[in-house]
């Protein structure tokens, strides 16, 4: 059981450096389309797209979190009464339903990611192509000539 406490633990510290990187991404993201389109009066086509897909990932991994420390809202009248043997089992069942739930968006989630697997996003497929520009453009040695690597 130890072991499994000590995986646990070190899943929960990547997946919160994984959620701190995600928030960054999403204020990062946030405040550039509100500059952009405030300030610059020219709004980003990707921006919106990126700071949506980061929320969603962020709260996911956050609700994960949650779990090990029954940090998710709850209401406790029945739970409060019971105790001993009786509120083990509620608390297996309620652990259950979490891990069922997981499994079938897992499920879910892979049969969405298969059958739409072509469709690419359209602004985060722009970023795509611009940071393979940006990294070839970087890779590339010096040329005498002035033309452009794409």
């Amino acid at each position: 059981m130890k072991k499994l406490q000590t995986v646990s633990d070190a899943a929960n510290k990547c997946v919160s450096c994984i959620g701190i990187v995600i928030l960054v991404i999403l204020i990062v993201a946030c405040v550039a389309q509100v500059f952009f389109r405030f300030v610059l009066n020219n709004s980003l086509s990707w921006s919106e797209e990126l700071a949506r897909y980061c929320f969603i990932w962020m709260h996911m991994l956050g609700a994960s979190l949650l779990i090990k420390g029954s940090g998710h809202a709850t209401v406790t009248v029945i739970l409060d009464i019971l105790h001993g043997t009786a509120r083990k089992i509620l608390d297996i069942f309620i652990g259950l339903i979490i891990f069922f739930d997981g499994a079938a968006m897992l499920y879910a989630g892979v049969r969405l990611a298969y059958y739409t697997k072509t469709n690419l996003s359209t602004a985060l497929s722009v970023m795509l192509q611009a940071f393979a520009m940006i990294a070839m453009i970087a890779a590339s040695e010096e040329r005498k000539e002035d033309k452009p690597v794409l």
